[in-house]
């Protein structure tokens, strides 16, 4: 024999179906309700895949930047006492070359100064970074990663810069603004003319030892450093040159990639212990938690608060229209409801009969929003459109991702509302006497 839930679970179904004219408009509303909030949510997602590829490959931050303690609220106080000297680099880039879960560590000195073009000046800061280690972070993807002349890579022996768009404009340099992009977002690798004023760049800076240096270093390449306020100040350079302008052998940090991002927690957890065996004042933090994604991470945040009121929104509306299409349906249905309390079926049975019916018509709504939401997406991602976001220097691809975990989440958070509602509403029909309900007449 059948156990009672299954046989109410039938009943609920067939008389959805044979009152579906009845359920179409708040079907219709959970629908269009799913569709929104699961449409955002592909966006969120998106949203979130471009900043970590743009981050941890295109940005050189890698899954986990590994820092001396403190370094993260105080490296611009004092860079120097917040850097690794040779001995810890030995200690920490054995650390890593330990670990099979690294693929690649790459060494990275904060600079800045002033640069010069003898007419122009401004203060720049950026890095100095070992460029094979760079081009591995980046992959295949990113290692063409200029919009004008060419990779720090291909520069001579004696080192060469990377300005940001912006900074090379305020050095009066010319190169063809336009950006040449691939399928994928990535850059053409194609060299296109870079023309400065004068030969090279004069970069001066003050040393590890308070001293004044100056170097003069030609222009490589041109780089889209994704935000404008980067792109105006923002520079690169071989570590090597880095070190001899400061005149040291020092490290700010060391750019950790992991052959799997899932790694992340681990690799984190056990760093913290093996450099405290080893004596080492260094800590290690995820990408996503240091001072460098903060921009990307409040947005996100901001994203994920907005998400959440708007399913607010979305779940009062179903309650709202499950309500009042389950309070209709059993108006109409008290001679049934009636007959069946005159068969045995309990008041519970009659409460969960409605209540599977509203379970089941917020499930089918969510289904068929999961059947609109895969379309539009489809279709809104493949239509070439783009969108200014905030200060980001270039328009961002109008780009929707599919996240079905998600909207089965949400799917089955709708369901449990619209189950609720349609249970709260009916315990009144429940309650009828069985005489009062067969005599009902509308």
């Amino acid at each position: 024999m059948k156990p009672r839930s299954l046989i109410l679970a039938h009943l609920a179904l067939r008389s959805l179906r044979q009152n579906w004219r009845h359920s179409l408009a708040t079907m219709l509303a959970i629908l269009g309700g799913f569709a929104a909030v699961s449409l955002f949510d592909g966006f969120l997602a998106a949203i979130k895949d471009y900043n970590e590829e743009h981050y941890v490959h295109k940005g050189m931050v890698g899954h986990v930047i590994v820092e001396k303690k403190g370094a993260a609220e105080h490296v611009f106080e004092d860079l120097w006492k917040y850097s690794f000297d040779k001995a810890e680099q030995e200690k920490l880039l054995a650390i890593l070359a330990r670990d099979s879960r690294v693929a690649v560590s790459m060494r990275y000195l904060l600079v800045s100064g002033l640069l010069s073009n003898g007419q122009n000046s401004a203060i720049f800061v950026g890095s100095g970074y070992d460029e094979a280690q760079g081009v591995k972070i980046r992959g295949t993807k990113w290692a063409w990663n200029t919009v004008a002349g060419k990779p720090l890579g291909s520069a001579p022996p004696s080192g060469g810069l990377l300005l940001g768009m912006g900074l090379a404009d305020r050095m009066n340099c010319e190169y063809d603004h336009s950006i040449l992009q691939n399928s994928d977002g990535s850059y053409v690798g194609q060299e296109r003319p870079v023309r400065c004023p004068c030969i090279g760049l004069q970069l001066s800076v003050t040393t590890e030892h308070a001293q004044v240096n100056a170097l003069t270093l030609p222009v490589v390449g041109i780089a889209d450093f994704q935000l404008r306020e980067f792109n105006d100040k923002v520079l690169g350079m071989p570590l090597a040159t880095a070190q001899a302008l400061f005149d040291t052998d020092r490290i700010t940090r060391v750019i950790v990639l992991l052959h799997d991002r899932a790694q992340i927690p681990a690799f984190l957890r056990d760093f913290t212990a093996r450099a405290k065996n080893a004596d080492l004042d260094a800590e290690a933090v995820k990408w996503l938690d240091h001072p460098v994604a903060a921009m990307s991470k409040g947005g996100l945040e901001v994203m994920a608060v907005f998400r959440a009121l708007f399913l607010g929104v979305v779940a009062v509306i179903a309650a709202m229209s499950v309500a009042n299409s389950m309070m209709k349906s059993i108006n109409e249905r008290v001679r049934e409801i009636g007959t069946l309390r005159s068969f045995g079926f309990r008041r519970l049975d009659i409460v969960l009969l409605f209540s599977f019916e509203g379970l089941f018509l917020g499930f089918a709504s969510c289904l068929a929003g999961m059947l609109v939401t895969s379309l539009l997406a489809f279709l809104l991602s493949r239509a070439g459109l783009s969108f200014k976001a905030g200060l980001l220097s270039t328009p961002m691809p109008l780009s929707f991702s599919m996240p079905f975990p998600l909207w089965l989440t949400t799917a089955a958070s709708l369901g449990l509302i619209t189950f609720a509602a349609s249970w709260l509403v009916s315990r009144r029909a429940a309650r009828m006497v069985i005489a009062d309900a067969l005599r009902y007449t509308a």
